[in-house]
Parts: C-alpha cells; sequence; structure tokens
C-alpha cells in the first residue's frame, strides 16, 4: 500500500539525488566509525579526547555544510532558469567564501585549540590529547571546506555520484593510513589526524579536476553576491547555533563522568547511521525544491515534500531499529566498560524513538533552504536548542537527576517543536 503513495517520477528524481547523498554519507559515517575504533585501541581518555575535539570540527563542517545547501539552492535554481553568467558567479563566490572562513576556523584550531577544550571541563589528559588531535584536523580544514563545496557544485550541476566515489576513494585511504599509523608507527592520535589530513587534500584535488577548476581562470571575491551570502549566513548561523548547543550539552555530559562521556561519543558514532538517509533525503529536497521553484512548479513541490519525509521515516527508523537491537554487540567493539556500554545504549534508544520527529526536522529544514529562506530554520533551531534541549536537558539530566536519559529526552522534545513549527509554518507558505 506505501508504494501508491509515490509517483515514479519524483521517486526517481528522489533517489537519483538521495542514494548518491546517502552513500556517500555513509562512506563518512564508517571511516568514523573505523577512526573511533583504532583511537580506542589508545585509551578511553583518547576516545573522549578525540571524541570532544570532533565535537568542534562537527561545527566547522556543519557551517561547511551549511554553504553547501546554499550554494545547491541558488545554483540548481540558476541552473533551472539557464544563466550561465550567474552559476559562474556563484561558484567563484562559494569558492571564494569557502576559503575565507576556513583560514579563519584554521587558526583557531591551532591557537585556542586545546582551551576550547579545556573551557568545556574536560580533564588534563582529554583536553591535551583532544587539543593536539584539533591542531592537526582543525588547522587543515581547508580540505574540508573545499571537499563540501567542490561536492555542493558538482550535485548542482547533475553530478550526484561523482563526490560519493571521491569520498570512497579518501575514506579508504583514511582508514589504511591511520591502521598503519597506530599499529605499524605507533604515531598514536598526531598519526589518526594526518591521515585525516592527507586523504582529504587528495579527495580536493580529485574534485577540483574533475569540476575542470582551473586556478587561473578562479577569481577571488571578497564582496559575496548578495543572495549567496544571505543564505550562506543565515544556514550557517543555523548550523551554528546547533553545533553550539551541542557543544554545551557535552558539557552537561562531562558532568556525568569519563564513562558516559566515553559511552555517549561511542553511542552518537552508531546512530550518526540513523540519520544517513535524512541527510540524502535533505539534499534530494534542497536540489528539487530550488529546481521547481525555479520553474514555477508550486504542486510540483507540495508531492517532492510529502513523499521525500514518508521515506525519510521510514528508512530511518528501520535503520535505527536495527542498530539498536545490535547495540550491545557494536558496543563491545570500543570497550568492554560496562558503564560506557549502557550510556551507549541510552542513546541508541532515545534516538530510535525520536526518529519521526529528527525526519521530519531535516527535511523541513532543507525544503526551507530550497525555497530560499533559511531565516526561519535559524529562529527555530535557535528557540528549540538552547530553550529545550540545553534548558530542559540541564533540568532533567542534573536538576532531576536523570543523567544521560534527562539529555536525550531533551533532545527528541527539540526536535517535535522544531518538525511541528517548520511543518506548519510551511503548509501556510505553500498553500
Amino acid at each position: 500500500m506505501v508504494l501508491f503513495l509515490f509517483d515514479m517520477k519524483h521517486q526517481k528524481q528522489i533517489l537519483n539525488i538521495a542514494l548518491p547523498a546517502m552513500g556517500e554519507n555513509l562512506l563518512q559515517m564508517l571511516m568514523g566509525l573505523v577512526d573511533n575504533y583504532l583511537v580506542a585501541q589508545l585509551g578511553l581518555s583518547a576516545v573522549s579526547g578525540v571524541a570532544v575535539a570532533n565535537n568542534i570540527i562537527t561545527i566547522y563542517q556543519a557551517l561547511f555544510i551549511a554553504i553547501g545547501s546554499a550554494i545547491t539552492s541558488v545554483v540548481a535554481k540558476s541552473l533551472a532558469q539557464k544563466d550561465q553568467s550567474a552559476y559562474q558567479g556563484y561558484q567563484d563566490d562559494a569558492l571564494s567564501l569557502t576559503i575565507i572562513l576556513s583560514l579563519t576556523l584554521g587558526v583557531i584550531s591551532v591557537v585556542w585549540g586545546t582551551t576550547l577544550l579545556k573551557l568545556l571541563g574536560t580533564q588534563t589528559s582529554v583536553s591535551e590529547i583532544g587539543g593536539r588531535y584539533l591542531a592537526l584536523v582543525g588547522g587543515s580544514v581547508l580540505f574540508l571546506g573545499l571537499m563540501t563545496s567542490l561536492g555542493s557544485l558538482l550535485r548542482a550541476r547533475g553530478r550526484v555520484r561523482l563526490p560519493m566515489y571521491v569520498s570512497l576513494v579518501s575514506n579508504l585511504l583514511n582508514a589504511l593510513l591511520s591502521t598503519l599509523a597506530i599499529f605499524l608507527f605507533n604515531w598514536g592520535v598526531e598519526g589518526v589526524a594526518a591521515a585525516t589530513v592527507l586523504s582529504r587534500a587528495i579527495g580536493t584535488l580529485i574534485l577540483a579536476k574533475q569540476l575542470k577548476l582551473k586556478v587561473w581562470d578562479w577569481q577571488f571575491h571578497l564582496a559575496i553576491d548578495r543572495d549567496l551570502l544571505r543564505l550562506a549566513l543565515t544556514a550557517s548561523l543555523e548550523r551554528l547555533m546547533m553545533r553550539a548547543g551541542d557543544l554545551v550539552i557535552v558539557a552537561l555530559i562531562v558532568t556525568f563522568g569519563t564513562k558516559v562521556v566515553a559511552g555517549n561519543a561511542i553511542g552518537e558514532t552508531l546512530t550518526q547511521f540513523n540519520y544517513m538517509p535524512g541527510l540524502g533525503l535533505s539534499t534530494a529536497a534542497v536540489v528539487l525544491t530550488a529546481h521547481y521553484l525555479g520553474q514555477a512548479k508550486i504542486d510540483q513541490i507540495r508531492q517532492v515534500e510529502r513523499e521525500i519525509y514518508l521515506i525519510a521515516v521510514l528508512s530511518m527508523g528501520v535503520l535505527a531499529g536495527f542498530i539498536l537491537l545490535l547495540g550491545p554487540v557494536l558496543g563491545r567493539l570500543f570497550t568492554d566498560n560496562t558503564s560506557a556500554l549502557q550510556a551507549s545504549q541510552t542513546v541508541l534508544l532515545f534516538s530510535f524513538l525520536g526518529t519521526p520527529v529528527t525526519a521530519g526536522t531535516l527535511v523541513y529544514t532543507a525544503i526551507w533552504q530550497g525555497l530560499g529562506n533559511a531565516k526561519l530554520p535559524f529562529y527555530t533551531t535557535s528557540i528549540g536548542m538552547w530553550l529545550i534541549r540545553v534548558l530542559i536537558g540541564y533540568l532533567l539530566g542534573i536538576s532531576l537527576q536523570l543523567g544521560l536519559s534527562g539529555v536525550w529526552m531533551a533532545t527528541v522534545l527539540d526536535n517535535l517543536f522544531r518538525h511541528f513549527f517548520l511543518y506548519k509554518r510551511y503548509r501556510r507558505y505553500i498553500g
């Protein structure tokens, strides 16, 4: 019966974009799993240090993803309108914006990396390990930024599979080099970081070559196109607000002890797979919404929205349930500590329970970005993150002593609010 809810034309369009994006996300998540497994061989302090550092790098990544969403929106719309001049300008501006942001974040990572980790309340051993990792990976974040932006340009041009293939090459290389760094050369956390940087650099070069970028033809712009800058800035602020709140959540979790921090990191590593379909479908939502908006086909936007959300809920729910059932087995790949394993299982449970609203948050945020309105997701995220996830998380987790369960209850409530609000405003806007 579910199949009758789908239009085959739209289903093909959605999956042609979403599946390669899912594949790319899957590869990244698998490599994250491999990296965490390798780091776990160095002890709980290493796991915690790298986990907290990666939370900061996740903020960087979120900013680049936001820029990528803005790029996809304006480029897809310009291509639908067959405006080649606008496309070329957006490409130059996108790369210029990526470089400016990357250099800024790189300096922050090198100069204040360890300080940032200490501000989160981590133990000295954890902050020192995490600081070294952040200085290397965060200091070379330019490659992460360029891979994200170049991939967005290729997807907007219809070459949706190529970024996935490049991600495969980059991640396999990362896994190989990280394994050699730890088990053969005994380079520890620094070796894992160096492997990550080198693999991303190679991925960047491949994408640039495939996009046929020539340094002598590219024009660096300090004055970024207003539409692109508006979308990128607002989307970045939305992501930044989200990730900054995540850091506060980490600071709350740190108060529960190193074992819970490690367990939460393991749980979040595993639950990343739950979000994979939603992230891929969100890419399809941005591209198709912007495309049909450029063609003034509002009915097509409505149909695509319904199908993408339904596919997201079904696919994310199946994955979340599967990982929840396998949680005890998968958790032991990282640690045998009982407290850490219990904490990881808590994360898996609440991730599964929150699937419908998490899917809604991802999809409707993407649709609003495709519509060229990133302000509404920003406002919604700000309210949801700070008034619900952080505040209620503090009240439930610390004040009422519900611990990690209380923090994750607040996370589900946050997604419930954002899903409901974004959907209601979308229905009012689209008619």
